[in-house]
């Protein structure tokens, strides 16, 4: 069985959902300075916001939210059990559950986050991650 690889797809994967994510990520990071969410945590442990920390931010979060998924879903798409966006959902979730959650609780007994900063967060990523694997799964499955 011979495997396809449509670059055509992944590019539009790839512009569509990186643009989803430019876009999520500003407005989450407009809302957590309106909110003052981390307002409680020391100065000297919040990095100051500029442009190139948020350009840096961006690249690292399109690499493990669209980037690799999108790569993902060019390989597998085709012996996927569910349909490309229910599948997208579960790999987003689970991702989401063993991954960045007990990262986040192990952080949370070590260093005194605020509960309202690390749920923000939570949600953050869980919207991120979503998101850009639905579109990814629904480009696919076009």
């Amino acid at each position: 069985m011979a495997l396809v690889f449509h670059s055509s797809l992944l590019i539009a994967c790839l512009i569509i959902a990186g643009i989803y994510l430019f876009a999520i990520s500003l407005i989450f990071y407009l809302i957590e300075r309106k909110m003052h969410l981390s307002s409680q945590i020391p100065q000297e442990m919040i990095e100051n916001f500029t442009f190139s920390w948020f350009i840096i931010n961006f690249i690292m979060e399109f690499m493990f939210f669209v980037a690799i998924p999108a790569m993902a879903f060019g390989f597998f798409y085709v012996i996927l059990p569910l349909d490309a966006i229910r599948a997208g959902m579960a790999v987003a979730l689970t991702a989401l559950i063993l991954g960045a959650i007990p990262f986040m609780m192990g952080l949370t007994m070590r260093i005194k986050f605020p509960l309202p900063f690390i749920l923000f967060n939570l949600l953050s990523y869980l919207l991120k991650a979503s998101g850009a694997v639905i579109i990814i799964g629904y480009l696919y499955s076009l």
